[in-house]
């Protein structure tokens, strides 16, 4: 009985990857057909290599997206968890089909450069902000950031933001500066709504409180916003006193709620906040 619902729940959680990752893969597809190509725009990484293909010697980007993660994928294959390789093989694949199947039904919208730029970047990072959230990539420099994490100890971001600044410099060697400028604005919106998506709207503060009276914050807070604290044992860098410290998450609406709680019980109580952007247990969701 209980292998039959652990079979049921995993079939559920396989459909929502699949969709998900479907549903980005196509999203980015949309917004090289709609916003990027028809513009004369580029992109970061593999997807700007393939771009460069079509513009100039005329290679369809699916087919340049194609050939250029072969050789990607098979490295990482070797160097990290195939799980993730294999989710990633089927978001790559969904967007090169996508490409050219969904290029007959998209009509270029009228609109200047700029928002060109900014809506490209907007659209194509929600599809990619979804392809990670579902646990997967579309191929490229992700999986090579990750095999330089894990060989070399460079920072994802790092190696990403590296990639493209490198990429861009080549661009300028074969297309207008003004292209290639846009296409920075670009990238930079998608970065930034990729993270968005990954982070989620809910975004969770983490509080400590350090206070003579923690006894009784704790209980307000478990009492007035329900929600569960921890209690630590500390001792003054200065005083050298005891003192209980108290931890706990809260989401950005009861932020302020917490705030006055804490200042109304000890005015003198010592608080920082800081940003969570993933928090899992009773009482918050995945």
């Amino acid at each position: 009985m209980i292998n039959t619902a652990k079979m049921k729940q995993r079939a559920v959680n396989m459909i929502r990857q699949f969709l998900g990752i479907t549903l980005g893969a196509v999203t980015m597809a949309v917004s090289f057909n709609a916003l990027v190509i028809p513009y004369g725009l580029l992109s970061g990484g593999v997807g700007g290599l393939s771009l460069m293909g079509e513009y100039l010697f005329n290679l369809p980007v699916s087919i340049g997206m194609f050939l250029l993660n072969i050789p990607i994928f098979l490295w990482g294959l070797k160097e990290l968890n195939r799980k993730f390789i294999i989710s990633s093989l089927l978001g790559t694949f969904i967007m090169i089909v996508a490409l050219p199947v969904t290029k007959p039904y998209l009509n270029t919208p009228k609109i200047d450069l700029f928002l060109a730029a900014i809506y490209s970047g907007v659209v194509g990072g929600l599809g990619a902000g979804l392809v990670f959230r579902f646990g997967a990539s579309t191929g490229g420099t992700d999986i090579i950031s990750m095999v330089m994490k894990k060989k070399k100890n460079i920072g994802v971001g790092t190696f990403l933001f590296y990639t493209n600044i490198t990429v861009l410099a080549l661009f300028i060697f074969f297309f207008d500066l003004k292209i290639v400028m846009y296409t920075a604005i670009s990238m930079w919106v998608s970065g930034k709504v990729t993270d968005f998506v990954i982070e989620g709207i809910n975004r969770n503060k983490s509080v400590t409180i350090i206070s003579d009276k923690s006894d009784v914050i704790a209980k307000r807070i478990i009492g007035e916003l329900h929600r569960g604290v921890t209690l630590l044992d500390g001792h003054g860098g200065f005083s050298g006193s005891f003192k209980q410290v108290i931890t706990c998450v809260v989401n950005n609406f009861e932020i302020g709620r917490l705030k006055e709680l804490v200042v109304t019980t000890d005015e003198h109580a010592f608080m920082f906040v800081t940003e969570t952007t993933e928090v899992s247990g009773q009482g918050f969701r995945i």
